[in-house]
Formats: structure tokens, sequence, C-alpha cells
């Protein structure tokens, strides 16, 4: 019964697993930005975009070593840049204000979310799928995933810095 109560309302099945992936991002998010805090959180989001840039012009023929390769070069790309960003960037989340937690959550929610996004794009989407659902693959993953978590941080980032404004 409950089996049919589920397929009518188009309930995963696992949802449970779901939930719980769902649950350690928000968790994961909260981790990145108090590790990282104001001052790095969005040199790391402009280093996302550098990084996915640099991998995505880069011949395929480099990346036939390994399924992993195309992922673990942009790992390898983003920590660089976030090791020596502070070199080129000196943008942050500035504390004025009553809603910085608001500010500071969105932001580090964005981040992890583009960099899992682009990790797991950049992963062969069998290898991805053995990690992920279907359906937190298409959130994650799909092309129009990607292309969310990528645009909507900067629309986030301009409209919470003119609110400051």
């Amino acid at each position: 019964m409950l089996d049919r109560l589920a397929s009518s309302l188009a309930i995963p099945k696992n949802i449970a697993g779901d939930l719980s992936l769902i649950l350690l991002f928000i968790g994961a998010s909260l981790f990145v930005g108090f590790i990282f805090g104001r001052w790095k959180l969005v040199n790391i989001l402009i280093n996302v975009y550098i990084a996915v840039a640099l991998v995505g012009v880069m011949p395929e023929s480099w990346f036939v070593v390994s399924a992993y390769a195309k992922a673990g070069l942009f790992v390898v790309l983003l920590t660089a840049l976030t090791m020596f960003d502070e070199r080129l960037f000196d943008i942050h989340i500035t504390s004025a204000g009553t809603d910085f937690f608001w500010r500071f959550f969105v932001t580090s929610f964005l981040v992890t979310g583009s960099v899992l996004s682009s990790i797991f794009s950049f992963l062969p989407k069998s290898v991805a799928l053995s990690w992920v659902t279907p359906d937190l693959y298409f959130y994650i993953a799909s092309p129009w995933a990607l292309l969310f978590w990528l645009a909507v941080p900067i629309f986030a980032l301009f409209f919470i810095n003119t609110r400051l404004r």
C-alpha cells in the first residue's frame, strides 16, 4: 500500500538517502563557511570559475589517463588558486549589517554547491552515479545543474553586495 502511495506521489524510493545527502550538503556548507571564513568564500567562488574555465578548454587527450583526471585536475587547480589568491583578490563578505549570518550562509552554500557540481560534472556519469542517486545527479551535475550552480552565485553576490550600499 505504501509503495502505491509513494509511486502516485512521485516520491523516490530512496528518499532517505537523498535527504541524508542533502543534510550532509547543508552541514558541509556551514563547515566550509566557518573554516574559510568571509575573507575566503568569495575568492574560492572566483577560483571555481577560473578552474572550470581552465579544465574546460584543455584537450580531451590530456585526460585519457584516468576517469578521475578532469575532477582531480579541477581540485588541484582550485586548491592552488585558493592558496595563492590573496595576491590576486581582496574581496570578502563584510560583517556590517544585521543580516551577516544569512549572507555568510548563502555564500558558503553556493560555494559548496558550485565546487561539488563542478567536480561531479567532470567525473564520468557512471562513476558519479555510483556515489549519488540519479535524482541527486540531476540536481548536482547535469548540464542545467552546472549552469545553475555557476550562474546563481554571481547573481546572489550582486544582490548581497548591493543590499549593503
